[in-house]
């Protein structure tokens, strides 16, 4: 009965000891870090989805009107990897390109279709799955870019122009803008738009033919890009463009 009743004098005092050794503050956010993930510890791309501030977004640009155009699926064939004193690209071949960078630092690159684009800090530079070299085009005084890219070209919006890569021809084109604001960009197989709030410009890629046309008073609110033709509407108008005649017509649709 004795060593029994000690027994049981010792197991209270430890359940005693135990009360007083508890912490009776509640705990805090800072005790689950561990469980969480210190902030301070994470990748910084990581941070970025954690709180929706992908930095990649800011490049991306998207239409202001509505696009109706039916896109094909497009499968992606060509890479980049980017190092240190060169930037590299393997086509659907597993043929390599090597661009030396000269001290030129990414910013920004994508793929899509046939053709990847990369902003550098001094050049716009693309590169397709059919090209023996990149193509590049140098800017001047620009601080903000928007890119979208479709299977066969490549658009990059700026506050001063619209720069375009015809991945048929592995050639740049420049667009000053003047005073206008850039609506729209899209490329579907051999054809590509650039709309502005003053004017349409319309595309054949492989032939490097282009039209243009005046819409001022006449601001499109969406488009479509068919087969061989592009169609963009306004208030009470459609401009129809045929690539196989290179001509623009103007059809009223309130008569």
């Amino acid at each position: 009965m004795k060593t029994l009743r000690s027994h049981g004098m010792i197991s209270v005092l430890i359940f005693i000891s135990i009360l007083f050794t508890i912490d009776p503050r509640p705990l805090s956010a800072q005790s689950f870090q561990l469980t969480s993930g210190n902030s301070a510890l994470l990748l910084q791309e990581t941070r970025n989805r954690l709180y929706e501030t992908d930095p990649k977004r800011k490049f991306v640009f998207e239409d202001l009107i509505v696009d109706k155009t039916s896109y094909p699926f497009i499968e992606t064939n060509i890479s980049l990897l980017l190092g240190s004193y060169s930037f590299q690209a393997f086509n659907y071949e597993g043929q390599k390109l090597n661009y030396s960078t000269r001290g030129e630092k990414s910013s920004y690159h994508d793929c899509k279709g046939d053709v990847c684009i990369l902003l550098t800090d001094r050049n716009i530079l693309a590169v397709t799955n059919y090209a023996t070299d990149w193509s590049k085009t140098s800017f001047y005084n620009e601080e903000k870019f928007s890119t979208k890219l479709g299977d066969k070209a490549a658009f990059v919006v700026t506050d001063r122009a619209v720069y375009m890569f015809n991945g048929f021809l592995s050639e740049w084109t420049r667009i000053g803008l003047e005073s206008e604001v850039v609506t729209a960009v899209s490329n579907k197989n051999e054809l590509a738009l650039i709309v502005t709030s003053k004017r349409i410009f319309f595309f054949q890629l492989p032939s490097a033919t282009s039209s243009e046309i005046n819409v001022t008073l006449k601001p499109i609110r969406r488009y479509e890009i068919r087969s061989n033709t592009i169609e963009c509407f306004s208030y009470d108008r459609v401009f129809q463009y045929d690539s196989g005649k290179n001509q623009i017509a103007e059809v009223r649709t309130d008569q």
